[in-house]
């Protein structure tokens, strides 16, 4: 059987030399020990299904699905080959074949492309955490073919917001003209119903610093559609963005993952009629920690230690590594402390905690211990999972430090000037 999504990374794959130098770097490698865990293992499955040599068969799956997609290994290849493409389109080559994966999609489909019912679902699993119903599925761990992470999801969870980011939005008197032009802010999921704070403070900055601001209508950016394989449904929400977003002049959103997966709307709609407008979709986007210039903080003061834990879409996925650092380092008083491994994947990758708890498990508390190591009173980052990963791994190991989104200690920085 033809599997057009293999043979579109067929290219990809002639550039792995078969070093093995993505052994040193895959946090799945570290522990479990097995090559199958490694980019050149996924290569090698992928080239030899692709030239006859195997079938693709269920047993090949668990070890595509153990991928982060963190890209630690493109970091450390000569070639620089995008193993989480492969892994990707491997996942698709899967779906055509798993049981369940026609109604998995359909469930995604469901939710990601209906904000309303999203919500809806959201609003049931905060109920359930705040009525304690959540616990119940600590009482089901015993059954196998149970996920170990939905008996933990309810801890997971972070606390439940007294609202979410777009209910606030009239109240709160947002510029709409600026010094600074207009910024289309793109509303994360994650941001919208997790971490509504933290967006109320992006938007706050954002109008401290000149820009008039529109809230974009926009649904998922199509993500974790994408890394589960789900491409055709991924393509769908991003040309639903696309019409959300025609009018942007500039996009800012403050979730690394949806900042990196705007950016690769070019490659996902390339071949289609879309084309033109998906790339200038992609060359609109910036995520938040590219629109502050560290002279925008000129003045700023924030007293106390921070660290700061790099997600991977935004260094890896973005080349954005350093920028962080160069904008805490412009506020008063701030002691920065630079995170060993910092950008070490936190083990979070969309629902991974769920479906892989032991493997992110252990993921987190590297992360942690490395935390810790530091003393740092805050820790920051830049992405709604990586933001519950880290708190759920800090409350875990008993790491006292603050856990928190970078634009919470802008706004505060920025206040306290």
């Amino acid at each position: 059987m033809a599997e057009p999504a293999l043979e579109a990374v067929q290219e990809q794959l002639a550039r792995c030399n078969r070093c093995g130098y993505c052994q040193a770097a895959c946090p799945i490698y570290h522990i479990t020990r097995r090559e199958d865990a490694t980019a050149r293992g996924h290569n090698e499955h992928v080239r030899a299904v692709l030239a006859g040599e195997l079938t693709l068969t269920g047993d090949m799956e668990p070890a595509f699905a153990q991928c982060l997609l963190c890209r630690a290994c493109t970091a450390h290849c000569f070639p620089a080959l995008p193993t989480d493409r492969v892994v990707t389109a491997a996942r698709a080559a899967f779906n055509r074949r798993r049981a369940g994966a026609a109604v998995e999609e359909r469930v995604m489909r469901a939710v990601l492309g209906d904000r309303g019912r999203m919500e809806r679902l959201v609003r049931l699993a905060y109920f359930g955490k705040r009525s304690g119903a959540l616990r119940v599925m600590r009482l089901l761990r015993w059954l196998p073919w149970l996920p170990k992470g939905l008996a933990e999801v309810g801890a997971m969870m972070p606390e439940p917001p007294a609202s979410f980011l777009r209910e606030r939005v009239a109240e709160l008197n947002l510029p709409a003209r600026g010094p600074r032009g207009r910024a289309t802010y793109f509303v994360g999921c994650g941001m919208n119903f997790g971490f509504p704070d933290a967006a109320e403070d992006t938007l706050c900055v954002l109008a401290h610093l000149g820009y008039g601001i529109v809230i974009a209508d926009n649904q998922c950016c199509g993500l974790p559609a994408y890394t589960h394989g789900h491409l055709d449904l991924a393509r769908e929400l991003a040309r639903a963005n696309l019409r959300a977003l025609a009018e942007a002049d500039l996009i800012v959103t403050d979730c690394a993952s949806c900042s990196s997966f705007l950016k690769h709307y070019e490659e996902l709609l390339g071949d289609g009629p879309q084309a033109a407008e998906a790339a200038a979709v992609a060359a609109r986007a910036r995520d938040l920690c590219e629109v502050i210039e560290p002279e925008m903080l000129a003045g700023a003061r924030w007293e106390g230690s921070v660290t700061y834990h790099q997600p991977c879409h935004l260094g890896r996925y973005q080349g954005l590594a350093e920028r962080p650092g160069e904008l805490l380092q412009a506020v008063g008083g701030l002691e920065f402390r630079p995170l060993p491994e910092a950008d070490w994947c936190c083990g979070a990758a969309g629902t991974y905690a769920i479906t892989h708890y032991e493997l992110s498990m252990q993921v987190v508390e590297r992360k942690m211990s490395n935390v810790a190591a530091t003393g740092a009173e805050t820790l920051l980052t830049s992405c709604p999972a990586c933001l519950a990963q880290l708190a759920y791994g800090a409350r875990r190991q008993g790491v006292a430090a603050r856990v928190c989104h970078l634009s919470q200690l802008a706004r505060e920085a920025l206040e306290g000037a």
